[in-house]
């Protein structure tokens, strides 16, 4: 969307962005901001939300510290020219890069480790490039940027001649002060280091007797630096091999700033990115904070703030809905001076500037910003004194340009339309610059005082009418926008308010016309009703919202009855359920106990039982079913079970992730369990999916053999093919050295359950078997123990 500077600053855009500022971490998030251009097309704009989407995402679920940053790291580009005029840069500036660099190639890093989670991070990773070379060479530059002693072979010889010279010159200068002679001479007992010499502090009445040369005078001028001749070799070799050192580090430097500059653009797009990511933080940071939101976008030429705000009015200010497009494509808002209509022009020019920069907006959730080539604004007293123009003058020349380039992607904001001039030839103007625009079908918003033009918006299809509400008691404006209602001007009140007379009032009232008369009380009553009804509004919806609250409060008490009753009858199901189960494997081992004489009595007797016990277990079952179903009645419709998303069994306690899905069926990880489950049976839940695995003995694990898994499934098998299976395994167990295993045999109508409990008591190694606890999987598994 393109807006003209000028523009821009009328609506204040760039003081908007204070709460951003506030938010960087450096100086390239603060450049970056700076030079924040609007987006051009829909499409770029798009992209730019996906952006900040996937940052917000990944910040909140990862946490900030997923990207790294370093408060040290500084805008470089700057030293670019300069260096190219000189071909040397110094080592702090050199380090100032290796900083850059070193935090563009962490973040790029994060970026790549993340791209395949989250695509829109792909671009930014793609335009930071590769500088393992260049910090390679920057890697000699100490952290205090002088340049490491290895930085070549030459400078480290160099170097440690010089140290060697130094030494030398301490050893020879200690020698002369141990000297009585020239101890007394001295005013200090030791060398000084002053432009690469050792001299001595010699006190100013021995100058002619010190052997050796005057160099400079003390900044007291009681005593002079003076040269022993003793040292006056070893600090002329000094300064050659300072010389020396200045020249090598010089060439080192100048090869260093030669790769970097071979590198200017990548490391200036570097620069870019890391500002970039610096304003993602910030941005991320403001709709935390401030509660600022990510506006809707559609291809329609509309815009609908909820709730905007505008930032520089801080706590002073009253959010207000306002729209325009869609119905209508003109806006006339009126009311008294001072009652906000130009702030209202403003914010809604703003939040459409801050939409296209991809920004989020300091509105609540629901705006939606649409499709616009270009926003131009007339808005305050332009004139001119440079261009000898008036107010008017002034408002016409942008007006006249405005009308001959708008169009229909447009969104226009005038303010005050035809004020400035004679009343009658203003509003005249006005309702032809508004009829013009509306017949272009431009988005326009205006603020007007001119009953004709108001009278016109009333009439005139597509165009709507709002107004600042004024309240009548206090005589004062509260700034809130009311949309479908013509404002008054309120003049008169106001004027009777700050004492003007009432003959003087009664006056004004009787010149105006009965036409004008008549439309001002239509629009008082109006604006009266429009005020009755918006409280009543706004009580309803304090009761609806209240009688929201109580409805889940007591919503959320019901079910969580109903759940703590599902757990007592499920409980008391499973030990009904292990009970049977235990009664009826007892009375096979006594049937087969007894003599055939009394066996053919006690099986009639236990068929009887058996069917008493089936009637019960039938209950337990049918109550199951009911649990399972009341339970897949709330299941969404859109939820579509798929491999890695962590479901939960209906009717049991099992949360697990779904490793797999075929043919109607899923495969289930649920801890040691590995089930199969009809995807209609599965429900979706915040619930995490256990991961430990049935109790060990760890004193056997080092015997057991990784081919014997902890638990079964044998759940969908029949009884001859589930059986066989389940001796084998629970011998291969037995050996393996487990203290405990799972059988899994599902629900269903009991037959495996039984047969397996069956198997188990005929078990002479087995020392116990019960159903498993609900965190374990409830009556649809069987935990084995084994003697030991």
């Amino acid at each position: 969307m393109r807006i003209a500077e000028s523009v821009l600053d009328l609506l204040e855009f760039h003081k908007s962005l204070f709460p951003f500022a506030e938010n960087l971490r450096g100086e390239p998030g603060a450049r970056a901001l700076a030079s924040l251009a609007l987006c051009r097309s829909l499409e770029e704009l798009e992209k730019r939300h996906d952006l900040l989407k996937s940052w917000m995402d990944c910040s909140d679920r990862y946490g900030d510290r997923q990207f790294p940053w370093n408060a040290d790291v500084v805008c470089v580009s700057e030293l670019f020219p300069s260096a190219r005029k000189s071909g040397i840069l110094l080592g702090d500036e050199l380090l100032k890069i290796r900083v850059l660099l070193r935090l563009a190639t962490d973040v790029r890093g994060a970026l790549a480790g993340l791209k395949a989670e989250y695509p829109a991070f792909e671009l930014p990773e793609r335009r930071i490039r590769d500088f393992t070379a260049e910090l390679e060479a920057l890697s000699v530059i100490e952290d205090s940027g002088r340049l490491a002693d290895n930085a070549s072979p030459k400078l480290q010889e160099i170097r440690g001649e010089l140290e060697a010279l130094k030494r030398a010159g301490r050893k020879t200068a200690s020698r002369l002060m141990e000297d009585p002679n020239i101890l007394n001479m001295l005013q200090e007992r030791s060398p000084a280091w002053r432009d690469g010499r050792f001299l001595l502090l010699v006190r100013q009445e021995y100058i002619n007797r010190f052997p050796g040369l005057l160099v400079d005078r003390s900044s007291s001028g009681n005593s002079v630096y003076m040269e022993p001749r003793m040292l006056s070799s070893v600090n002329n070799r000094m300064v050659l091999q300072a010389r020396d050192e200045h020249d090598e580090e010089t060439r080192i430097l100048m090869e260093i700033t030669g790769k970097m500059i071979a590198r200017e653009r990548a490391i200036t797009e570097a620069e870019s990115v890391l500002g970039e990511i610096d304003l993602l933080y910030a941005t991320h940071e403001v709709m935390k904070k401030r509660r600022w939101t990510l506006p809707e976008l559609t291809r329609k030429t509309q815009i609908s703030l909820v709730g905007a705000r505008h930032p520089l009015l801080k706590e002073a200010a009253v959010p207000v809905d306002v729209r325009c497009g869609g119905g209508f494509t003109s806006l006339v808002i009126t009311g008294p001076n001072t009652g906000g209509k130009t702030v209202v022009l403003k914010t809604t020019g703003l939040c459409a500037a801050m939409a296209w920069a991809g920004l989020p907006l300091p509105a609540r959730d629901g705006s939606v910003v649409g499709n616009f080539d270009a926003l131009y604004a007339d808005i305050g007293d332009e004139q001119s004194i440079e261009q000898n123009l008036s107010t008017f003058s002034a408002h016409l020349k942008n007006i006249v340009a405005i009308l001959k380039t708008a169009d229909r992607r447009s969104l226009v904001l005038l303010d005050e339309l035809g004020a400035g001039t004679d009343p009658h030839e203003g509003a005249a103007l006005g309702i032809a610059i508004l009829d013009t625009l509306k017949d272009n079908h431009v988005l326009t918003l205006a603020t007007t005082h001119h009953n004709p033009i108001k009278q016109y918006a009333l009439t005139t299809p597509s165009i709507e009418t709002a107004s600042m509400e004024f309240d009548i008691e206090k005589l004062a404006p509260t700034y809130r926008l009311l949309m479908g209602v013509p404002g008054q001007s309120n003049a008169l009140l106001i004027a009777r308010r700050w004492g003007m007379p009432e003959a003087v009032l009664e006056r004004a009232r009787s010149s105006l016309r009965e036409r004008d008369v008549s439309a001002e009380d239509l629009m008082g009553e109006l604006n009266e009703r429009r005020v009755f009804l918006d409280r009543e509004e706004r009580r309803l919806e304090a009761e609806r919202a209240e009688m929201a609250r109580l409805k889940k409060f007591y919503e959320e008490r019901v079910a969580e009855i109903d759940y703590q009753k599902d757990k007592i009858i499920e409980a008391a199901d499973r030990r009904a359920s292990d009970f049977v189960s235990r009664a009826e494997a007892t009375s096979r081992d006594l049937i087969k106990s007894l003599e055939a004489a009394a066996k053919s009595a006690a099986q009639r007797e236990f068929n009887d039982r058996r069917r008493d016990l089936q009637t019960i277990r039938k209950g337990v079952d049918s109550r199951h079913a009911k649990r399972v179903e009341k339970e897949l009645v709330g299941r969404p419709e859109s939820f579509v079970p798929k491999e890695g998303v962590t479901v939960q069994v209906a009717g049991s306690p099992i949360v697990g992730v779904i490793e797999s899905v075929k043919n109607g069926k899923a495969s289930l990880v649920a801890g040691a369990m590995r089930l199969e489950v009809p995807v209609d049976q599965l429900l979706q839940t915040q619930k995490k999916a256990k991961v430990a695995a049935p109790p060990v003995d760890t004193s056997s694990i080092i015997i057991k053999h990784e081919s014997v898994p902890s638990s079964l499934m044998i759940r969908g098998m029949g009884v001859d093919e589930a059986l066989p299976l389940a001796g084998t395994y629970l011998d291969r167990a037995y050996r393996a050295g487990y203290t405990s295993v799972v059988v899994i045999h599902g629900r269903g109508e009991g037959v495996l359950r039984r047969e397996v409990h069956a198997l188990c008591a005929r078990l002479k190694y087995v020392a116990d078997y019960r159903l498993g606890e609900v965190s374990e999987g409830g009556y649809g598994v069987t935990v084995v123990s084994f003697r030991r």
